[in-house]
C-alpha cells in the first residue's frame, strides 16, 4: 500500500494536485514507513505543490518553527507529511546548525516575523556536554545538569517576547556512548542520578503557560529506536534515527493539532471482537469474553482505557452491526462490562454502513465527523470508514487484541495542553443533552420548549479560576467562533493585567442541570475620535474582538443575550457603538449572519451597531447577577 500511495501522490503531483487535493491526507495516512513519510513530504514541500494545495481552500494554514542541537534535515519533510494528513498546511521556519540558543536570545531574527504559532526545539545530550570540560569529572557533569532547567526556563521567558507561540522541548536522552565510556559501576549510577534529575527539572518546566515537553524515552519506545547509526553521526552529525524523527513529527503535529483546537472529541468503538471477544448475535451474553484470562483480558483492558479516556472529556459511543436490543442487553447486564450505558453519549447498533452511523452519531452530538476515532477490529471495516469518510480518525488495531488497548493509547488523538473541570464531566453534559433533545420533540413549539428548558447565563471575568477553560474555548471551538482567533493563555493573562483586553466567561445552566462555562468572549476599546463627540465615526467604539460558544448550547438564543448583554452595557457606559467581525473559516460559516440578525451594520465581514435601538433579550433566557458584568478596558 505504501507504494502505491506513492506512486499515486506522485501521479497527482504530475496531473495537478490542486483538484484532487482532498485525496492526499488519506494518502498519506496510508504510508507506514517513515521514510516513504519523508519522500512524501519533500514531495508535497516544494513551491509550486504548496501553492496548489492552498489554492484548494482543503487545508488550514499554520505557521512552524524548528530548532535543534544537531542535524534534522529529514524533520520538516517528516511534519509535512503528518500535519498534511491532518488537513494542515505547515509553513516551518529552521535556523543553522545547533543556533537554538542564540536564535532566541538574539531575538529570534529567522522566526520572529514568521510568528509560528508552535516551535518545536529538539534537544540532545550535547546541550549538556558541549560546556563540560572533563566528560569523565562526574562532579562537573553533575553540576551542569543541575543547571540546564534553569538555563531552559531563561531561554522560555526570551521565547515568550519572540518569537511567541507554543514552545515544544523534550528530555534529553544519555546517549550510550557518553553513559558508557564510564567503567565504574559508581560513576555509572552518579551520572544517570544527575541525568534523570535534570529531566525531571525539564518535564517541570511543561508548567509554564504555552510550554510542552516531550518525553523522549516514550518517543523512542514507539519509534522502536532512538540513536542515529554510529556513521550518520560521524558523517551527518544526526543524533536520532529516522525512525524517531518520524514520532516525533507525529508528536509535534498532535501539538499543532491542539493549538488549533483540532484534537479529536469522540472514540466510536465497536462491540463484537473489539469491546468484548465474540459475537452477541451468535454466541449470547453470557458466553462473551470480558476480563478473567486472555482475551478476555485484552477486551476489558480497552474498555478501561476508554472509561479513563472519557473521564477526560472524550466522548464514548458505540457503532457497532447488531440488532439494537440485543446489543445493549450486553452492555447494560453483563457482569464484567467495564463500560455501561452511562458511559456512552451515543449508541448506534444496526445492520446499516457505519460511515452513515458515525455520520449520524456527529449529527447527534453536534460535533464534526473530523472529530471522531474509529475503533473496529475488522480491517475491511476500517477500510470503508478510511474510503468513505477520510476525515474520521482510524485506529490501525494489530491482529491481536493483546495490543487494543495500547493501539489506541499511542495514537495520542486525544491529546491537549491542559484539562478543565468541564473536560471531566463533558460526557454527563452530553447525557443530560440528550434528554433535552427528548424535551425538544415532546414539546409543542420552539418557544415553548425554550422556557421549558430554562435556560439561565452567568457572565464571569476571567479570573484564576476560570482562566483556563475560557483560553481552552477560544482554542478548541471551531463552529461559533466567529474570528478564528485563538489566543494563548500567556497572551490572555498579559492583555488583561496591561489593560489591553477584558476577557469573560459565560456559564449557562438550565432545568437539567449546569452546563458549565460555555461561551468566552474578548473585548477591547478603540481610540476615542480626537473631538470627542461619539458623532458615529467609531471613536471609543467597544470591539467584540472574538466571541466562541460550545456547540453544546447552540440555537437556544444563548449568544443572542450575551451579544445583547455586551451592547447594554457599552450604552450604559457611554460607548458610541459596538464593533463584531465575522471572519470566515472552514467551519464557521452558518454564523457569517449573526452580527446582521442583532441589528449590527456593515459588510464583508466588519459590522457596527450604533446602539440607538437595541432588540429585546430573547425571555426565556434569564440572566444571574452578581458574577459580573461585561466592560472594555
Amino acid at each position: 500500500m505504501t507504494g502505491d500511495a506513492l506512486t499515486e501522490l506522485r501521479a497527482l503531483k504530475r496531473a495537478g494536485i490542486a483538484d484532487a487535493a482532498d485525496r492526499v491526507p488519506g494518502l498519506l495516512r496510508s504510508l507506514d514507513d517513515a521514510l516513504d513519510r519523508e519522500a512524501a513530504g519533500m514531495l508535497l514541500g516544494g513551491r509550486a505543490v504548496r501553492a496548489a494545495l492552498a489554492s484548494s481552500g482543503r487545508y488550514t494554514p499554520v505557521a512552524l518553527g524548528l530548532l535543534a542541537g544537531s542535524t534534522v534535515d529529514p524533520l520538516p519533510h517528516l511534519l509535512t507529511a503528518a500535519l498534511l494528513a491532518e488537513g494542515i498546511q505547515p509553513e516551518t521556519g529552521t535556523t543553522g546548525f545547533n543556533q537554538w540558543r542564540f536564535e532566541i536570545l538574539s531575538g529570534a531574527p529567522n522566526l520572529k516575523e514568521l510568528a509560528p504559532a508552535v516551535t518545536a526545539c529538539l534537544l540532545d545530550d550535547t546541550a549538556v556536554f558541549e560546556k563540560v570540560a572533563d566528560p569523565l569529572d562526574a562532579a562537573e557533569v553533575e553540576a551542569r545538569c543541575a543547571a540546564l532547567p534553569a538555563e531552559l526556563d531563561a531561554w522560555l521567558t526570551a521565547f515568550e517576547g519572540a518569537p511567541g507561540g507554543v514552545a515544544v522541548l523534550n528530555t534529553l536522552p544519555l546517549s550510550a556512548l557518553r553513559r558508557d565510556r564510564y567503567v565504574d559501576y559508581a560513576t555509572k549510577a552518579r551520572v544517570e542520578a544527575a541525568w534523570h534529575r535534570m529531566n525531571a527539572g525539564i518535564l517541570d518546566l511543561a508548567a509554564r503557560p504555552n510550554v510542552v515537553v516531550l518525553a523522549t524515552e516514550s518517543l523512542a519506545e514507539r519509534a522502536g529506536s532512538q540513536a542515529a547509526t554510529d556513521r550518520m553521526r560521524h558523517i551527518g552529525g544526526h543524533a536520532w534515527s529516522q525512525e524517531f524523527l518520524d514520532a516525533y513529527a507525529r508528536e509535534v503535529a498532535r501539538v499543532v493539532l491542539a493549538r488549533l483546537g483540532r484534537a479529536r472529541k469522540c472514540l466510536v468503538l465497536d462491540l463484537d471482537h473489539t469491546l468484548w471477544g465474540g459475537v452477541v448475535g451468535d454466541d449470547g451474553i453470557p458466553a462473551l469474553k470480558i476480563g478473567g484470562s486472555f482475551p478476555g483480558s485484552a477486551h476489558a483492558e480497552l474498555q478501561s482505557l476508554a472509561k479513563d479516556l472519557s473521564r477526560q472529556g472524550v466522548l464514548l459511543t458505540v457503532c457497532s452491526k447488531n440488532d439494537d436490543a440485543v446489543a445493549r442487553e450486553a452492555v447494560a447486564t453483563h457482569p464484567d462490562m467495564v463500560l455501561g450505558p452511562d458511559d456512552l453519549s451515543g449508541f448506534r447498533a444496526n445492520w446499516d454502513p457505519k460511515p452513515g452511523n458515525v455520520a449520524a452519531l456527529a449529527a447527534e452530538l453536534n460535533i464534526g465527523t473530523d472529530s471522531m476515532v474509529f475503533v473496529d477490529d475488522n480491517p475491511a471495516e476500517r477500510g470503508l470508514m478510511e474510503a468513505q469518510r477520510p476525515e474520521v480518525a482510524v485506529v490501525a488495531l494489530p491482529d491481536d487484541p493483546a495490543g487494543y488497548a495500547s493501539a489506541v493509547a499511542r495514537a495520542g488523538w486525544f491529546n491537549q495542553f491542559a484539562l478543565t473541570d468541564e473536560d471531566r464531566v463533558r460526557g454527563s453534559l452530553y447525557r443530560a443533552r440528550a434528554q433535552r433533545d427528548e424535551l425538544r420533540q415532546t414539546a409543542v413549539s420552539v418557544e415553548d420548549y425554550l422556557r421549558e428548558l430554562a435556560s439561565e447565563i452567568t457572565v464571569e471575568e476571567y479570573g484564576t479560576l476560570n482562566g483556563a477553560r475560557i483560553t481552552q474555548l477560544f482554542g478548541k471551538t471551531n463552529q461559533f467562533n466567529l474570528t478564528g482567533i485563538r489566543y494563548g493563555a500567556d497572551e490572555v493573562a498579559r492583555r488583561v493585567e496591561t489593560g489591553q483586553a477584558a476577557f469573560f466567561g459565560v456559564r449557562a445552566t438550565d432545568a437539567f442541570g449546569d452546563n458549565g462555562l460555555v461561551g468566552a468572549l474578548a473585548l477591547v476599546r478603540e481610540p476615542a475620535a480626537p473631538d470627542g463627540d461619539g458623532d458615529g465615526d467609531g471613536g471609543g467604539d467597544w470591539t467584540i474582538e472574538n466571541f466562541v460558544l460550545s456547540c453544546r448550547v447552540f440555537s437556544r438564543s444563548i449568544e443572542h443575550t450575551v451579544v445583547g448583554l455586551v451592547l447594554r452595557a457599552a450604552r450604559d457606559a457611554g460607548a458610541p457603538g459596538v464593533r463584531g467581525r465575522h471572519v470566515p473559516t472552514a467551519k464557521n460559516g452558518r454564523f457569517a449572519d449573526f452580527y446582521p440578525s442583532l441589528g449590527f451594520t456593515g459588510q464583508d465581514g466588519d459590522f457596527r451597531h450604533d446602539l440607538t435601538q437595541l432588540a429585546e433579550l430573547p425571555d426565556w433566557v434569564a440572566v444571574g447577577t452578581g458574577e459580573g458584568k461585561f466592560h472594555a478596558p
